[in-house]
């Protein structure tokens, strides 16, 4: 409330008070007081992509913004799940349909402290009971008891219901709840169904609400491009009695199309600032949006998370020794902290920042020389070191003894070598390889982790099953008659053996001289795992230039042949089946990570190794690419050749040629984004399009339907999807740091079939028989309310 709190009423000339509201990095609302004694309220419901919310009022220059009270209340995450990681929900209107007698209706009859104000108007008859309202654990609005214990039918009972409310613009995009319970007790004789119009089309029904239990009709998309929504609640021929509605909900669409600078400099710059206390426009997020970022601040905004790449405090004031959140800034390029009043030590932990091309130190009082680490990346052309050289005004002692005179020499290679990590996203995989291995005599600067060399008759590849001759396995396969796979390392054979089990025969290629080291790390790695979700090794064939391996049969195929219809069955998996198969294959990967006594990267995690049993129970196959991590201190493993299937490789990969935990984290978010859409990790266009460019437009938009597979025809649970997809875009981060491990990707994959089975007990929402537009749901809880009432 305004209050009138500076004197100017509604400002100058008594014109209106205008600034604007943003959640985090994304615009809100725009607040416009024109009243100085009205309450203004602003609501919406997100989704906290960190530990923090930042909530900003910005100053557009016509009235100082101001601030009466900000209040928050925890969801359930199962809650509106319209509301996801880029978009919010914004509240339009929220009624309670009751007489005008009825109290605001909040905390504690509302536990999230929602506000329901009554509304009735001339045409309707207000209905009330005080009996308790059954719930179901499954329900996504959770709209109170006292809410739905009051409700309106039309005073002419041959009438419809109509409701309507008009867009604040045409282009805006709105999300309708509305929420139904029967409080009448009906005799045999009569009965309540009607259907729901939305500007003259069937919306959903026919529906009759059940008697106590809570129910809703909900967007499941957001509706735009008409001034008005005209809701018109029609009984059908069959009913005896008028519509029946008991709440409304309308909210509007906040896209979060700005993304919230990435955590670790997140995390640095707020130290830095608090450190020094910096008295500049140091508010909000440091990168975004782009015309409020902080002055000294330059940011990269092509990544997925924006980037602090350089930071210019000069003549800043600060004080005291460089702070260690100057350490934490992974991708800064160009720290300039000169003449300030810094003193102490230079820190060596500034070399540490991989990205930094130039530091300024110079006009400072530090004491002492200037670490080695640093001059040897200045004398060697990696950074460019300015310091006093014995002149700082403080006579810190930096005299030109401290500084190498060493000529300075840049190669070509190693200006080849230094760019690299910019240009990778730009350049063919071949050009990488190129670059990579004229790089190799000229500057090491990856050390190769020597990997133990195995050989056939090496004793200390302990196979604890069954050996085979090749004339066993020419018997076993018919003369290797079906082929069932083909690979790098050769061909994969169907057979049975003596007792009828059925069996793949991995057959090892005389002409595969990669498929050979494949071969042999599979085999080895096969000996080390046992795991209900790891394929499981039959036994093995060594003999002369034969080399085979014999495991389990996946009935199935694979994951990758189901998605694209190749299996032979007439229909697709269903939402909940893909959820089993990836936490199955979630399982897998996680026992390798973590399981194993030495830990194994499979390093070529992708649908197609994804197999499937007669049940669909799913196996983790191929470990030809797997990487052993040696030692309890080491997390990645450095390679000389870049190992992948395309479309699936971590980032990281290509930049840093190390591989571990993570990089099969994002590969792992890929398979999750294919049992999304349904679609391949690359599809030909304009180049290859990764399958992460072709969801980000839809996702911006938050239009789950445009990513989901079509395939699905609508049936699954909407919230159990998005936080699927949540999950899948936090382990494709660009920064491995940021993503999940396998155990956190486990326990989101539990959470979000617990979703999608409590979908499928709740009613038959989703049945052939049920008439459901493309943009409304309608869910009728009566069938799995809890034993008793809320």
């Amino acid at each position: 409330m305004y209050g009138n709190y500076d004197g100017l009423r509604m400002g100058q000339d008594n014109n209106p008070i205008l600034f604007d509201l943003h959640i985090g990095v994304n615009f809100w609302k725009t607040v416009n007081i024109t009243d100085a004694s009205k309450e203004y309220r602003f609501e919406a419901i997100t989704v906290a992509l960190a530990d923090f919310i930042q909530v900003c009022l910005i100053n557009t220059s016509t009235g100082t913004p101001f601030i009466s009270s900000l209040e928050m209340r925890p969801l359930k995450s199962n809650l509106y799940p319209a509301a996801n990681a880029s978009q919010s929900l914004v509240l339009f209107y929220r009624v309670n349909m009751a007489s005008e007698t009825t109290p605001v209706i909040r905390y504690p009859d509302d536990p999230y402290d929602r506000i329901w104000y009554p509304g009735i108007i001339n045409s309707w008859t207000a209905i009330n009971t005080t009996s308790a309202i059954r719930y179901s654990r499954g329900d996504l609005f959770e709209a109170p008891a006292t809410v739905l214990q009051t409700a309106v039918v039309p005073t002419n009972s041959s009438s419809p219901l109509e409701l309507y409310w008009d867009s604040e613009d045409i282009n805006s995009e709105y999300y309708a709840f509305l929420h139904f319970c029967e409080i009448q007790e009906l005799p045999a004789s009569e009965k309540r169904e009607f259907n729901i119009y939305l500007n003259e089309n069937l919306w959903v029904g026919p529906y009759s609400p059940t008697y106590l239990t809570n129910s809703y009709a909900y967007s499941i998309s957001p509706m735009y491009g008409t001034p008005r929504y005209n809701y018109s609640l029609e009984a059908t021929a069959n009913s005896t009695l008028p519509p029946l509605i008991n709440a409304v909900e309308i909210h509007s669409l906040m896209l979060l199309t700005e993304m919230m600078t990435d955590l670790g400099d997140l995390e640095a710059i707020m130290g830095i600032r608090e450190q020094y206390q910096m008295k500049r426009n140091w508010m909000g997020d440091p990168c975004a949006p782009k015309k409020y970022s902080w002055d000294g601040v330059s940011c990269n905004r092509s990544a997925t998370a924006p980037r602090i790449t350089a930071l210019n405090l000069s003549s800043s004031g600060l004080t005291g020794h460089i702070s260690t959140s100057f350490s934490m800034l992974k991708a800064i390029t160009s720290l300039d902290l000169s003449y300030n009043k810094l003193n102490g030590t230079i820190p060596d932990y500034l070399a540490s920042l991989s990205s930094l091309k130039v530091l300024n130190l110079t006009g400072n009082c530090f004491s002492g020389p200037v670490p080695d680490v640093l001059l040897k990346r200045s004398t060697s052309g990696l950074l460019t070191l300015r310091t006093d050289n014995g002149t700082s005004k403080c006579n810190n002692g930096l005299s030109p003894d401290n500084i190498s005179k060493k000529k300075k020499i840049t190669t070509p290679v190693i200006v080849v070598i230094s760019i690299v990590p910019l240009v990778l996203l730009a350049v063919a995989l071949s050009t990488l390889c190129i670059l990579r291995r004229r790089s190799q005599d000229a500057l090491p600067l990856i050390e190769e982790v020597p990997e133990r060399k195995m050989d056939v008759q090496d004793h200390q590849l302990q196979f604890e099953s069954k050996q085979f001759t090749y004339m066993q396995l020419a018997n076993i396969t018919n003369k290797f008659e079906r082929i069932i796979g083909n690979g790098g390392f050769g061909t994969v054979y169907h057979g049975y053996l003596e007792d009828s089990t059925e069996v793949a025969v991995k057959l090892l290629s005389e002409t595969s001289g990669q498929g050979r080291k494949e071969f042999l790390a599979e085999a080895q790695n096969l000996t080390m795992v046992h795991h209900k979700n790891l394929v499981t090794l039959v036994g093995y064939c060594n003999d002369g230039e034969h080399l085979a391996l014999v495991y389990e049969y996946m009935a199935q195929g694979s994951l990758y042949d189901y998605l694209r219809g190749r299996t032979g069955h007439d229909r697709a998996l269903s939402w909940r089946e893909r959820l089993h198969i990836v936490l199955e294959a979630a399982q897998g990967l996680d026992y390798l990570h973590k399981g194993c006594k030495l830990p194994i990267i499979h390093r070529d995690v992708k649908t197609s190794n994804i197999l499937l049993g007669q049940n669909l129970e799913a196996k983790i196959a191929d470990f030809g690419l797997s990487k052993t991590i040696i030692g309890n201190a080491q997390t990645q493993v450095s390679t000389m050749v870049l190992v992948g299937t395309p479309g699936y490789i971590d980032p990281e990969y290509y930049k840093t040629w190390k591989v571990g935990e993570k990089s099969d984290v994002y590969s792992f978010g890929v398979v999750l984004l294919e049992i999304i859409t349904g679609e391949p990790p690359m599809v030909e266009g304009k180049g290859m399009v990764h399958i992460l460019e072709r969801v980000k437009p839809a996702l911006i938009r938050g239009d789950i339907t445009k990513i989901v597979d079509g395939k699905l025809h609508g049936r699954y649970d909407v919230n159990s999807v998005w936080n699927v997809l949540d999950l899948a875009m936090n382990c494709i981060e660009e920064n491995s740091a940021q993503r999940p491990t396998m155990a956190e990707v486990i326990m989101q994959l539990k959470d979000s079939l617990n979703l999608e089975n409590a979908h499928e007990r709740g009613d038959e929402l989703y049945s052939e028989d049920t008439p459901i537009s493309e943009k409304s749901a309608f869910v009728d809880l009566s069938a799995s309310f809890g034993p008793s009432a809320r």
